[in-house]
């Protein structure tokens, strides 16, 4: 995980590009104890699980923690990316579109 960390904290446009292993997603909810996970891993985690359940519990000690690998500019795009998902997720809920429908394209 420390080359993915390595990739990550670059200003490269290319280094998102990160392959995760299933085993990433597996225990995401298990984030402060599977031994899997960098500590670059448990505050991004953390922070999303934040601006998910309880946005106001993000505090500068957390974005602090986030400027060890990322910058300010990174740090938006993070924000705005979980934010992304956040709205989709909860528009496919109201709208009733689930997983399991067939798309027809």
């Amino acid at each position: 995980m420390d080359a993915r960390a390595a990739q990550l904290a670059q200003d490269d446009p290319n280094a998102a590009a990160v392959d995760l292993d299933e085993a990433s997603y597996l225990h995401v909810g298990e984030w402060r104890t599977y031994a899997g996970y960098s500590d670059l891993d448990r505050a991004c985690i953390e922070y999303a699980e934040k601006f998910c359940i309880d946005h106001l519990a993000i505090d500068q000690a957390m974005i602090d923690r986030l400027r060890q690998w990322f910058s300010d500019s990174q740090i938006l795009d993070i924000t705005y990316s979980i934010g992304s998902w956040v709205a989709l997720g909860r528009t496919m809920q109201i709208m009733q579109v689930h997983a399991g429908c067939a798309l027809r394209v």
